[in-house]
Parts: C-alpha cells; sequence; structure tokens
C-alpha cells in the first residue's frame, strides 16, 4: 500500500480551497488523491516466477545431494517472497512502463469523471484535479468550456505547478496553489448565478 502523501489535516485545508475557488464560480471542482490507478500484478507475478525458478535450479545445482522435492519449497519460498516485496511502493514502481503507467493513470481519472458524476453538472462547468501516487502521475479534466478557455498549454502550466510542488513534498500547497491559479479562469467562463447550488461534494477523494 502506498502512504498517502496527503494527511486528514491537509485534505480539510484543501476541501476548504475547493470551496472557496467554487464560492467565487459555477464550477465544480473535484480533487482526488488516490494510492494507486491500477493493480499491476502481472509483472509482480512475471517477476516473482523468473526468481522462483532461477531459485529452483541454484538449489539443484549447488545442493545436488539433498531432496530435490526440497527445491519446491524454495521455489514457492522466493516466489511468494518476491511477490510481497514487489508490493512496497518503490520496488512496484520499478515494474511499471512509462506508457503503462500513463494510460492506466488517465483511464482512471475519466473513470472518476464518469463515476463522481462529473459529466452531468448543470452548467458543465467540472473539474478534477487528479493525483495517483505510485505512478508519480497528475491528471487535469475540465469540461469543454473549461478547456476552451485553458486550451493545452494552460492545462500543461497547472500540472506543471502541481508537480513542482509535489516534488517539493508540498502537495497540499500544490493543489491549493492550482486550485487559487484556475479561481480566476473558472470565475471567467463559469460566471456564478444567484441560484447556484453545490451539485458535488467537496471532500477529497482518497480511495
Amino acid at each position: 500500500m502506498v502512504k498517502s502523501l496527503l494527511s486528514e489535516a491537509d485534505a480539510r485545508e484543501v476541501e476548504a480551497a475547493v470551496a472557496r475557488v467554487e464560492a467565487q464560480s459555477a464550477a465544480e471542482i473535484v480533487v482526488a488523491v488516490l494510492p494507486q490507478s491500477q493493480e499491476y500484478w502481472q509483472p509482480r507475478v512475471a517477476a516473482s516466477i523468473a526468481w522462483a525458478l532461477a531459485a529452483g535450479f541454484a538449489f539443484l545445482h549447488f545442493e545436488p545431494w539433498l531432496d530435490p522435492a526440497l527445491s519446491l519449497a524454495v521455489e514457492l519460498l522466493v516466489g511468494g517472497g518476491t511477490y510481497a516485496l514487489l508490493g512496497l511502493p518503490g520496488l512496484n514502481r520499478l515494474l511499471l512502463r512509462g506508457d503503462a503507467a500513463t494510460r492506466a493513470v488517465r483511464a482512471r481519472a475519466f473513470q472518476l469523471f464518469a463515476e463522481r458524476g462529473l459529466y452531468g453538472t448543470r452548467g458543465r462547468t467540472a473539474l478534477l484535479v487528479f493525483v495517483s501516487e505510485l505512478e508519480h502521475r497528475v491528471v487535469l479534466l475540465g469540461d469543454h468550456s473549461i478547456h476552451e478557455e485553458l486550451g493545452q498549454s494552460g492545462w500543461d502550466q497547472e500540472v506543471a505547478l502541481l508537480v513542482r510542488h509535489i516534488r517539493d513534498g508540498k502537495l497540499r500547497e500544490g493543489l491549493v496553489a492550482v486550485l487559487d491559479d484556475l479561481a480566476p479562469h473558472l470565475a471567467r467562463v463559469a460566471p456564478r448565478a444567484g441560484d447556484d447550488m453545490n451539485e458535488l461534494p467537496d471532500a477529497v477523494i482518497r480511495s
């Protein structure tokens, strides 16, 4: 399990920032900080099998006078231990291919956008700020009107801002900085109406 970069106290501050920005516009903002976007069991299994077989062959080679059946116990021990060790974030991350991780994170972001109802807000003014910790990836998704306001260069700038803070160990500050930076854009493209209501929860999604 990936240890979260965002504490409970940090999450409360981010939620307060979401509420503050939403009070200035009709935008509906969801922030998600997940441990990982996908269970990467396939490379763990492949690596564990490889190490188990290597250990079994090594046992038979260096201990030929012992019962060969013991090699099976060695394989099970090494394979199980390897699988467990590769579940640690630092080691698990080494098995990830960059393109596969990027696809997994983007797919999870789009899934969240649909599952949490961001696609169906009244003014189509939803924004998702998504951080996937294991993969070290950040995704920002906005409805059509927000995308037109920012453009790809604008999204890239906000992603870079958040990534810089994360690299400095300041995820909370990065999330708040991005929200504050986006506030005037959101107010311009989605001005708050008198009958505006909060359609989506402000709580940070963490699982």
